[in-house]
């Protein structure tokens, strides 16, 4: 079981990853805004984030770089509708580990996350 930081903006994807997230792994946190993402990384300490890419303010990808510079250990799994080679290539840039494109499965998402911890 590893503790996981959920950010994403949209209420009913937050609800239907937090469901797919538990019983497995503990939600430690959730964030609507990278801003948010930032602040409660740093205060939950989380073993991986889950973070949608397209956010409100800061997007996911520059939380990632700020969250992955505080704290390198963190395992980030990038996930949004849309995964171009620059939105990937950016992505690694700021430290993501792994990316999921929407919709996912509940196996795929849990799946990715025991990949993502693994390395």
């Amino acid at each position: 079981m590893v503790d996981v930081l959920l950010v994403e903006d949209t209420d009913m994807q937050r609800a239907l990853l937090r469901g797919f997230l538990t019983p497995e792994h503990t939600v430690v946190g959730v964030a609507e805004t990278g801003e948010e993402a930032i602040r409660k990384a740093d205060r939950t300490a989380p073993d991986v984030v889950v973070m949608d890419i397209d956010l409100p303010g800061t997007d996911g990808i520059e939380a990632t770089r700020t969250i992955k510079r505080a704290n390198p250990e963190v395992a980030v799994v990038m996930s949004t509708a849309m995964v171009t080679e620059e939105i990937r290539d950016r992505a690694t840039d700021a430290g993501a580990d792994a990316y999921l494109t929407k919709p996912f499965s509940k196996d795929d998402l849990l799946a990715t996350i025991d990949e993502a911890c693994a390395r």
